[in-house]
């Protein structure tokens, strides 16, 4: 188990509190975090609020050394990051918010809609084994402040991207953990995105440092499709990497958001990969 350590010196604007172990801490919300890290690239180690036992990693501990658990990162559909908790050493840890009653208060608004409707409008309702989940597993955090949910998706048979641009989320410094592949950082498809294309991200060790992918280059990670405005934030590398510092390259490779999934323009990007 990890003892971790709070960052205290920080401008937050909430706080985290327990009512039965009386701990407390302060957090960004979501809203500043988009505004600090506009480009995304922070690593979440872990998560308040909401886990199993069996899934503690450690534990934060207050100034009145009140302790709280820390539980590995996992996604619920009645689960929500309200805001994130910086660590003495740069992580974050997310501060998990229940949602519970405002889905049930949305499906009973839902379904009292459906009942006022003019009798006499049929539905057509359709199941389709062959569509795509909303985001690839693991599911990760999702960008913003967006709800969470996980579904079917109804896409179209051929999406008209010719006028519309890509948006690229760029990854200037990426901070990984040494000797282990399960790796914890938000790799995002912006909300930019939507109805354009899905995102899909590669890592390579740019081994011969020209900025280019190349026969030389190593890929150590490649992702699944990523739906706009969702994010992967726990994924696995290919392999463990020892600490220090590597040449890295990303490439970005959008697929158009229709039934066809065609590649489109990629974009290739030169970043620091920092193992510690």
């Amino acid at each position: 188990m990890a003892d971790f350590s709070l960052k205290t010196d920080n401008r937050y604007s909430a706080a985290y509190r327990n009512g039965k172990t009386g701990f407390t801490a302060g957090y960004y919300t979501a809203k500043q975090m988009k505004g600090l890290f506009p480009s995304g690239g922070v690593r979440v180690v872990g998560q308040l609020g909401y886990g199993k036992e069996s899934e503690i990693i450690g534990s934060l501990t207050d100034s009145n050394g009140a302790t709280e658990p820390v539980y590995m990162v996992r996604a619920k559909a009645n689960k929500k990051v309200s805001g994130y908790i910086e660590l003495e050493n740069g992580t974050f840890v997310t501060v998990k918010k229940d949602i519970t009653a405002v889905i049930v208060i949305l499906v009973i608004l839902a379904l009292a809609a459906l009942a006022g409707l003019v009798f006499g409008i049929v539905y057509a309702v359709r199941a389709n084994a062959n569509k795509e989940p909303e985001t690839t597993k693991p599911y990760g955090e999702l960008a913003g402040e967006q709800e969470e949910g996980f579904g079917k998706l109804d896409l179209p048979e051929k999406a008209d991207v010719a006028s519309k641009n890509v948006t690229i989320i760029g990854i200037p410094e990426m901070h990984l953990k040494a000797g282990q592949l399960r790796q914890n950082f938000i790799l995002t498809n912006s909300d930019k995105n939507n109805d354009i294309c899905f995102m899909e991200f590669t890592f390579y060790i740019d081994n011969n440092g020209d900025k280019k992918i190349d026969d030389g280059d190593e890929q150590i990670y490649k992702s699944g499709l990523v739906r706009p405005g969702y994010s992967i934030s726990e994924f696995s590398l290919n392999r463990e990497l020892q600490a220090g510092e590597y040449k890295g390259l990303v490439m970005e490779q959008p697929y158009t958001y229709d039934k066809q999934r065609s590649p489109l323009n990629n974009m290739v990007m030169a970043t620091t990969i920092v193992v510690d």
